[in-house]
């Protein structure tokens, strides 16, 4: 029974905190996403920690102040935390030494030889040897695993920063768009009354007027489809930073101009200028480059893994009986031997794992260079076109300015006037929408770096100061 004594403390031990269910707060959630503003004071410390030079408030968001509400607020970028959070403790969990045995018997006889006490009990500890230090290889494998995940993290901002470049780029090509289709409108109503009044008169038929109000009622209609989509695109950026409308109002958006951004992007295209420096940037700033070789070197370790398992773990058996009478103490050695299996084929198909890592960071390195090449090429034809594009703004600009000029002095009919106006605001759609699409452009080579360059007005002020 001393025996009894001596055990029951050990086995006490293990019974540690007792499991507790923890449903998932389903109404809480809901009430948590509803309730997400950027007025909480907890976003507040968020932005003065992680960036000081913020104004509070914010009046005008930029894609600066968005990111950071998409980083305090975003689900997706808390579920890539958590899983950082996972990997952590997985790192505890390989450096946990195995667990030892103890083992223990208890006997009666019936003293049919005679023994002196008819009693038998013993203890036996077992003791694990790791061996070929396949723990501290398990902790190196884990280790890599949180690498991989806190890459991933990063990978997850930069998305979220990426797509709400594009959003606010859309945004202003829409607005700018409006602007636009609403001084055309003016222009064709304007037109259409003139062509009227000279149909009232019988200085026109019904085959002048009816083309003119067919562009004009096109132009309504687009001008109200657009109304609807920079509603939809402000919805968008609002989710992309992590909010919802539920107790938010719209965001008042910094405005964008395209044609000053894109003057101070040429200004310092060195960034940009060749295929060479966008691959340099590429190949080293990317997060799934970081994250390949992450990858590659866990593959490694786990083939280190692999092979050590060659030589096998121990188990050192110390124990203590009393048998009968007798007093016994023992000590025995365990193993498992590899004699069914050729010691290679223990670390086959890490060693194939590996392979196939280096395999796809070379795919991924592949890729890297070719989006470099695709990038630069898209950037530097719609560049071309944006020039041959200003050069015919110019000209149509230069020419409504010289025929109003007339049409004042009477030299000309207002509806010639009228006319090369309304071309004007032609050219002009197709400025935006080309200046648009170099921004595009030059956000694609940005998601290529992975180096901020397109849209950041701080960067560009600092640029500006050097």
């Amino acid at each position: 029974m001393r025996l009894l004594a001596y055990v029951s403390p050990l086995l006490l031990t293990a019974c540690g905190i007792a499991f507790q269910a923890n449903p998932i707060p389903q109404q809480q959630n809901i009430e948590t996403i509803q309730q997400a503003t950027p007025t909480q004071d907890g976003f507040k410390t968020f932005v003065q920690t992680q960036s000081p030079q913020t104004t509070w408030p914010i009046q005008a968001w930029d894609i600066d102040s968005l990111t950071l509400s998409a980083l305090y607020f975003h689900p997706v970028l808390k579920v890539a935390k958590s899983d950082y959070a996972v990997a952590l403790a997985g790192i505890t969990s390989a450096g946990l030494r195995p667990q030892v045995g103890l083992n223990g018997h208890l006997s009666h006889s019936n003293r049919a030889n005679g023994d002196i006490n008819p009693w038998a009990y013993g203890l036996q500890v077992d003791i694990p040897v790791i061996t070929a230090n396949k723990r501290q290889i398990n902790i190196e494998i884990a280790q890599y695993q949180a690498d991989i995940a806190k890459i991933q993290i990063s990978e997850t901002a930069w998305m979220l920063r990426q797509q709400l470049s594009m959003d606010l780029i859309q945004l202003a090509e829409q607005q700018a768009m409006q602007a636009n289709l609403a001084r055309l409108q003016k222009s064709q109503e304007a037109l259409l009354a003139a062509y009227q009044k000279r149909l009232d008169l019988g200085m026109a038929g019904n085959a002048d007027v009816l083309p003119i109000r067919l562009q004009r009622d096109q132009s309504a209609w687009q001008l109200q489809q657009l109304t609807l989509q920079i509603r939809q695109t402000e919805q968008k950026i609002l989710h992309d930073a992590g909010l919802t409308e539920q107790n938010n109002l719209p965001l008042t958006i910094a405005p964008i101009q395209l044609s000053q951004l894109l003057k101070s992007r040429f200004a310092q295209s060195q960034t940009y200028a060749d295929a060479a420096t966008i691959q340099h940037y590429a190949l080293t700033n990317r997060m799934d480059i970081q994250r390949g070789l992450a990858q590659y070197a866990k593959a490694e370790s786990q083939l280190k893994l692999a092979m050590a398992k060659r030589y096998p773990d121990l188990s050192l058996n110390p124990g203590i009986a009393y048998e009968y009478g007798d007093k016994i103490w023992g000590l025995g050695i365990g193993t498992m031997l590899n004699l069914l299996n050729k010691s290679s084929d223990l670390w086959a198909q890490a060693e194939q794992v590996r392979q196939n890592e280096a395999t796809r960071f070379y795919a991924l390195q592949h890729q890297v260079i070719q989006l470099s090449e695709q990038s630069l090429i898209k950037y530097r034809g719609a560049a071309n076109l944006l020039v041959t594009l200003t050069r015919e703004y110019e000209q149509q600009s230069n020419r409504k300015a010289q025929l109003e000029k007339q049409w004042r002095q009477g030299l000309i009919d207002k509806t010639e006037y009228l006319q090369t106006e309304i071309q004007f605001y032609s050219a002009q759609q197709r400025l935006i929408t080309q200046q648009a699409n170099v921004m595009r452009s030059l956000q694609e080579i940005e998601n290529v770096m992975q180096k901020p360059i397109a849209l950041s007005q701080r960067e560009m002020a600092s640029a500006n100061q050097k």
